[in-house]
């Protein structure tokens, strides 16, 4: 356990003032991210072989999963002069309407934006794959219900432990700072998730930044990781 433990330092420094966070994460290359992930991937990974619940009158007690953020970014925040790409490009699906190749992008990545403005009443765009795009109503999860800020959440299909429909309870210092939330529910699924991963669906949001990480993160928390986790799953 002591690998966690140094993980769990590091995931989260508290400021002296209240606000934010501030993370270790941030000031590491993406090199650096990348080493300090995998070494806490393999000791949970470790773990969930010898280890992986607890039972207790509430529920089932999990210390093997970590939590990421994802969210729905808005179109209006991907500006020239905040240092996007705002070239207008057309793509399948959307009737030859242009939008901001790194609004584009970014749906692409998170699977719904924003629009600034609705097309027929449609005010998000949805990334269908396989270079496809369409208008929505709403961000879904993948059986076409609504996420929620801060309570829908998403695993891997690959999760052993979880399914879709539970209720978690997340004990984190990190996530529960940067989210105020402690209860979420299982409300998605995502392809590119780890098994022992857990991604928070934030809301809608812009964009942190144009460069490099910062792309994939919303404007309103800097959170990347957060590995001081206990995960509940209530009866």
């Amino acid at each position: 356990m002591k690998l966690l433990s140094v993980a769990s330092a590091l995931a989260l420094g508290i400021c002296k003032v209240l606000g934010e966070p501030e993370f270790a994460t941030d000031k590491m290359t993406d090199a650096e991210l990348r080493e300090y992930r995998n070494q806490v991937r393999s000791e949970l990974q470790r773990l969930s072989k010898t280890a992986a619940s607890e039972e207790t009158p509430e529920g089932t007690l999990y210390r093997v999963f970590y939590c990421t953020i994802y969210y729905t970014p808005r179109e209006t925040g991907f500006t020239a002069d905040r240092g996007f790409d705002d070239t207008p490009a057309s793509v399948p699906g959307l009737g030859g309407r242009k939008y901001r190749l790194s609004f584009l992008q970014a749906v692409k990545r998170e699977g719904f934006g924003r629009l600034a403005e609705p097309v027929n009443g449609l005010a998000y765009l949805r990334y269908m794959g396989g270079g496809k795009y369409q208008f929505a109503k709403a961000p879904l999860g993948n059986r076409g219900n609504v996420l929620i800020p801060r309570y829908s959440c998403a695993i891997s299909s690959s999760n052993r432990f979880l399914r879709r429909g539970q209720t978690l309870g997340i004990d984190s210092p990190t996530v529960g700072q940067v989210t105020g939330s402690s209860q979420w529910l299982i409300d998605d699924t995502g392809q590119g998730l780890h098994p022992l991963q857990i991604d928070l669906y934030w809301g809608e949001d812009d964009p942190l930044g144009p460069i490099g990480r910062m792309r994939a993160r919303p404007a309103g928390t800097r959170m990347e990781y957060a590995f001081d986790v206990k995960i509940l799953v209530r009866k």
